[in-house]
Parts: structure tokens; C-alpha cells; sequence
């Protein structure tokens, strides 16, 4: 299989993506691409290195994830709303050549890194850089993205160049299928695969893709009216809001939306209320180009195998009957990960046979579809981001007043999880939730901030002093602090 910049310098010349307002065309971000690649030369980069990516979605970013391939370099994509150890944890791991930054996340990078040199500001970057690059370089390209953490650190994901390339096919054969007249529409950031493979798909279309920065709530459907989008990609959280609006949607083109988590009242409430097709999938970012799909409507279920891999649910202690860990095997190369950057995470991640281990539990239905069953990984899904409950834990026990705690994640009112903290105070100690939140503002990301607090005398813990988390789901949440509700205490 070639590698991305090979499929970059196919792309149909008729495709676009539109920022803020403002086209550029897929020409366009092949010559800025290409200067990035020159400009990435002059800084020191050579092929194989890894380049990090701290930015919103932007021209920007697009020119470097597309120069990174153009110079054989890793590209390093890395969430924005990260902050405080995590941030600094992941940037160490990936040990990046060079990162380059949104204005306002200059200081935060500059801070996460061992050499502040390493770090460029994007304001005004592309305007001051040279003349393009006129060959590409020989590098093992690719990214590396890293998990949210679901059992301990994030893990970094490694997609060789082919993974990237074939996660663009899949997409465009699968996902978004688009007329070069036609336009795409896409809220969520380009440091996730699913806008990835949404803007490369609508690209491979020659078709425009409108890329937005955050869920706009109060003008989803205009917006989706305004771009005359036909497709647009979800996750669950986004269903639930636009279903409790009771405003009527404008005329608009939209056809199809996907996505994961979809509430299962969404599949008919969507096509009834806005009249689009829902398709729901399962994927994981280890999975890379590879997944399970309901295509054809049917509700509560995230679909059949595509036939790029194999799977098989292998029984896990505790689990609900009929149901299993879902273990997946790669058919063909070039669609899945190549491991993890820690060879200790790739080795733990498959089975003495060679099968990727999800940790996740799925059960098969009678008309062959899967459904979703949970989690063995102790993760929590928050508006369609997951949490590491370790990595919130760490985070507040950082607080010197903080002697324990615990995160769950609760059914939310708006699809999938809340996170919920239960926490001990040290003796004597006079510290309120309040002031935990306030606290955890600048340590931890908006996404993974808990929404309820429940202090304890003790956590529940076995005999091996491990917390019981089964027990504080028994306990629920009565007496919390609610910070959606800062004036209400549940009962």
C-alpha cells in the first residue's frame, strides 16, 4: 500500500476546507504543506523524528499534519484541552523535535517540554515561511496518537503511514460517500481520528469539508444549513442536545450523520425529527482503519464486522451473561496499528495468537449485530471524550488536603457518562468541593473535570486495599456537590 502523501497528491484538485469562514483549496494546502516541509527541514526535523501538534482545528494544522507526511516525519497530534501532568507526560513520552502550538498554548507547551526551543507559536507562521519543498523525503511518516488512559498513562498509538492511508480509504468508502458538489460538516478536533478521516474522506471526494471548533449548541442546524452539509459525524452527547431542543431545525441538505454512543431513542427520534439517517460504529484509535458498523438502522445495536477483520468475544469473569471481551485480528495490513510506542503496552495489548484486546465488552445478537455491553478498563465517556478515572484521581491527589479518591463515571443526562468524584478529606482539613474545583481548573482538562463530588470518611476497599468502585455505584451520589447545580445538594 503507498504511504499518505502519496493519496495527499491525489486528492482531486475540486476539494476545499473552510475555517472560520475562509476556503482553502486542497491546492492550496498541498503548497502550504510543502512549505511546512521546507520549513520543518530549515528547524532541524529529519525523517522518523516526531513533530507534536498543539492546535485547534486551522490551516494550520492541516499544512502539518500533511508536511509531516511530505517529510517523513512522525506527526504528533495532542489534545488542547490537556493540561497540567498529563500534558507534561505525553509530550515527555513522544519527546518531540519540535511542537507547534496555538498562540494561547505557547507557555503550557514551552512548560510540558525539556527544551522550550523546541516549541513555534502558529500566529503568523505560515506567512513568514520559505519556498516549498520540491521532493518528498524517505521517513517512516505516520502519527502517533495518544489514549485518554483508561487503566493508567495514555498509550501512544502508532499509525505507520499505510494505517493512515488505508483509515482515509475505509473512510471514504464507508463513512462519508459525498458528490465533489457536496459538503461535509464537522465540530469535532482534528487531534481525533474521526475529523481526520471525515476531512480526508471528503477531500478524496473532491467534495468541501466546514471544520468548526467546538459543538456550536444554539446554532448546530443553522450552521449545518449555512454549509448545506449532507453529512456530518457525532458523538453521543451531540444526539441528546439537539433532540432536547425544542426549536425547529431550518431547511437544510443534511442526509446521514455517524458516529459512536448514539443513544438508542436517537435512531428513529433523528430521522423523524430532522429527517437524516443515523449510522452508528465502534472503533477504537488502535483500531485504526478497521471497525463494526450499522448501516442499516437498526436500533440499540453498534453494528456487524467490516470485512477487514476478524472478531471473537472471549468470556471475562464478572461480565454480564452472553457477553465478552471483544477481541479483534487485522485481515489484511495496512488498516491497523503497528503497537504502541512502549513495547510493553504492544505486548500486553494482544494475545499469545495475535488477537488485539480490546477491553471492552460486546455481546452478539441473534440477527448476527453486536452491541455494547461496558468497559473492563476502568475508563469513563464523557461527550464522546474518554476519561482516564486514574488520571482524575492522580490529579486531585496532588491537592495537599486530599487524602483518597475515587472516579466513576455516572449515567449522564445527555448521553454516555459524568464523571463523579468521591473523595477524604485529612483529618482537620476545611477544604470545600467548591474550592476542589476551582483548584482543579488549571491541572486538568475541561473534558475530564468531575461534575459531581461526594466527600467520605473512608473509601470502600478490599482486603488488598483496593477501592471498591462497585460499592460507590451502589452508594450513588446523595449528599454531592453537583457543579452544573452549585446551589443544590442531592438527597
Amino acid at each position: 500500500m503507498s504511504d499518505f502523501w502519496d493519496h495527499v497528491t491525489a486528492l482531486p484538485d475540486s476539494g476545499a476546507v473552510v475555517v472560520a469562514g475562509r476556503r482553502w483549496s486542497t491546492p492550496q494546502l498541498r503548497e502550504f504543506a510543502l512549505r511546512v516541509s521546507a520549513d520543518l527541514a530549515g528547524r532541524g526535523v529529519q525523517p522518523g523524528d516526531m513533530v507534536g501538534c498543539l492546535l485547534p482545528n486551522s490551516v494550520e494544522f492541516i499544512a502539518l499534519w500533511w508536511a509531516c507526511a511530505h517529510r517523513g516525519a512522525r506527526f504528533h497530534p495532542v489534545n488542547v484541552g490537556l493540561r497540567g501532568d498529563t500534558l507534561s507526560f505525553i509530550l515527555g513520552a513522544a519527546d518531540p523535535a519540535l511542537v507547534v502550538t496555538a498562540d494561547d498554548l505557547t507557555q503550557l507547551a514551552r512548560a510540558a517540554v525539556p527544551d522550550p526551543g523546541r516549541v513555534v507559536a502558529a500566529g503568523g507562521w505560515l506567512d513568514a515561511l520559505p519556498g516549498p519543498s520540491p521532493a518528498a523525503a524517505s521517513g517512516p511518516g505516520g502519527q502517533v496518537i495518544f489514549t485518554s488512559g483508561t487503566t493508567g498513562r495514555p498509550k501512544g498509538v502508532v499509525w505507520p503511514a499505510s494505517t493512515q492511508r488505508g483509515h482515509t480509504l475505509a473512510y471514504s468508502r464507508e463513512m462519508v460517500v459525498v458528490d465533489p458538489s457536496e459538503s461535509a460538516y464537522a465540530c469535532l478536533p482534528l487531534f481525533h481520528v474521526t475529523a481526520q478521516g471525515t476531512t480526508m474522506a471528503t477531500l478524496t471526494h473532491g467534495a468541501t469539508i466546514h471544520l468548526d471548533n467546538g459543538f456550536p449548541v444554539r446554532t448546530f442546524w443553522e450552521r449545518i444549513a449555512d454549509t448545506r452539509a449532507v453529512i456530518f459525524p457525532f458523538v453521543g452527547s451531540i444526539l441528546s442536545v439537539l433532540l432536547k431542543d425544542d426549536r425547529p431545525a431550518p431547511e437544510h441538505h443534511c442526509r446521514t450523520v455517524f458516529g459512536a454512543a448514539s443513544p438508542e431513542y436517537a435512531w428513529t427520534a433523528m430521522r423523524e425529527r430532522y429527517g437524516v439517517h443515523l449510522v452508528e460504529t465502534y472503533g477504537q484509535t488502535e483500531m485504526g482503519g478497521t471497525w463494526l458498523m450499522n448501516l442499516d438502522g437498526r436500533p440499540g445495536s453498534v453494528g456487524a464486522p467490516c470485512d477487514r477483520i476478524d472478531v471473537r468475544l472471549v468470556p471475562v469473569a464478572h461480565s454480564p451473561e452472553g457477553s465478552g471481551e471483544l477481541q479483534v485480528r487485522p485481515r489484511e495490513p495496512g488498516y491497523f496499528m503497528s503497537g504502541y510506542l512502549d513495547p510493553e503496552q504492544s505486548a500486553a495489548a494482544s494475545t499469545h495468537d495475535g488477537w488485539y484486546r480490546t477491553r471492552d465488552l460486546l455481546a452478539r445478537r441473534s440477527d448476527g449485530y453486536y452491541r455494547f455491553v461496558g468497559r473492563t478498563a476502568d475508563a469513563i465517556r464523557r461527550r464522546g471524550e474518554n476519561v482516564s478515572a486514574w488520571e482524575v484521581e492522580q490529579a486531585f491527589l496532588a491537592h495537599p488536603d486530599v487524602a483518597e479518591a475515587a472516579a466513576i463515571g455516572v449515567p449522564s443526562d445527555l448521553a454516555e457518562e459524568d464523571v463523579a468524584l468521591f473523595y477524604v478529606l485529612r483529618s482537620g482539613s476545611a477544604v470545600t468541593a467548591r474550592d476542589l474545583r476551582r483548584w482543579s481548573a488549571g491541572r486538568i482538562g475541561v473534558f475530564m473535570r468531575p461534575r459531581y463530588y461526594v466527600v467520605l470518611d473512608a473509601l470502600p476497599k478490599t482486603q488488598t486495599q483496593r477501592v471498591l468502585k462497585s460499592a460507590l455505584r451502589e452508594r450513588g451520589l446523595a449528599g454531592c456537590y453537583d457543579a452544573h447545580r452549585p446551589e443544590r445538594r442531592r438527597s
